[in-house]
């Protein structure tokens, strides 16, 4: 593809960043402005990366969110009926059974100065309450797809690609919201800083993950569609357009763009008044209409 110098020019005065995803693989380029107009939000990242008690309670809560929302996704597909089937109701409660001590491990946490340990140990809570998760949607997709269950680097099952190009564009709508915001992609709380990595946008992406694709993606083959992969091991060009065109009906249907604002803004009030951070925490009832609630 090609872009003229007047198409970036519009995009650059009205800040609208551009994003390129050369492969599947989740990894993307982005041209946006490089000033920021709130100098201030960005300095306020950068102190609070020295604060213990900060970085573990919004790494804390950023995790709890998506644990939530894994469990709440897994009961809205046990309240669409997939509970009369019995690989995963017995799955569906295992995974129930467990997660009560995995959540009273994460919120027994206390802050140590060693950042990176203590950023292990809630990614580790995280990683043992994705286990029992993922256990679960392998029981909701059929044999025939061929889903070894959650692979990240070098998937190739089609469930897995399509997870993982989901999640890339979900990252490039989170990005862009940061930007418009004034933070920096590059001082996060849950992942580590590190160099040409916008470790936020991974931050804020956790708790939306399971609503805005897992639920696009087992929707998609729950109704029958079976992705195919090309003589090049990538998703064909047809299954990437509809699920693109699945994922902008169901979050234009949960307004995702201003729920993600709504939590940059809760972000910047821990930043900048030292407010608690309350994830979003979606609705498990069964419903075609709006799915995303605000945890009050």
């Amino acid at each position: 593809m090609s872009l003229s110098g007047g198409a970036v020019r519009l995009c650059m005065e009205n800040d609208i960043p551009i994003f390129f995803f050369p492969d599947l693989k989740g990894r993307s380029s982005v041209l946006a402005p490089v000033e920021s107009r709130w100098p201030e939000r960005q300095a306020a990242q950068i102190r609070l990366q020295e604060d213990p008690d900060a970085i573990l309670n919004l790494s804390r809560a950023l995790v709890t969110g998506k644990i939530k929302n894994q469990l709440s996704l897994m009961k809205y597909f046990k309240g669409a009926g997939r509970k009369k089937d019995p690989a995963f109701a017995s799955m569906m409660a295992e995974y129930e059974r467990k997660l009560p001590k995995m959540m009273g491990e994460l919120k027994e946490m206390k802050p140590i100065g060693d950042m990176r340990l203590m950023r292990d140990r809630v990614f580790s809570a995280e990683g043992r309450a994705a286990i029992p998760y993922w256990g679960v949607i392998k029981a909701l997709v059929p044999a025939s797809m061929g889903f070894p269950g959650r692979v990240r680097q070098g998937a190739t099952d089609p469930v897995n690609c399509l997870l993982n190009y989901g999640y890339a564009i979900l990252g490039a709508r989170v990005h862009q919201c940061i930007l418009q915001h004034g933070l920096s992609t590059h001082f996060s709380f849950l992942h580590t800083p590190q160099r040409g990595r916008p470790s936020l946008v991974y931050d804020l992406m956790e708790e939306f993950r399971p609503w805005a694709v897992d639920r696009v993606v087992l929707g998609m083959i729950g109704k029958g569609r079976q992705p195919k992969m090309d003589d090049e091991g990538k998703i064909k060009l047809e299954d990437r357009r509809f699920l693109i065109q699945r994922l902008e009906k169901r979050w234009a249907t949960d307004n995702l763009l201003k729920l993600i604002g709504d939590q940059i803004t809760v972000m910047r009030g821990l930043l900048e008044q030292g407010e608690d951070y309350q994830p979003v925490v979606y609705n498990s009832r069964y419903s075609s209409g709006r799915s995303g609630l605000k945890k009050s």
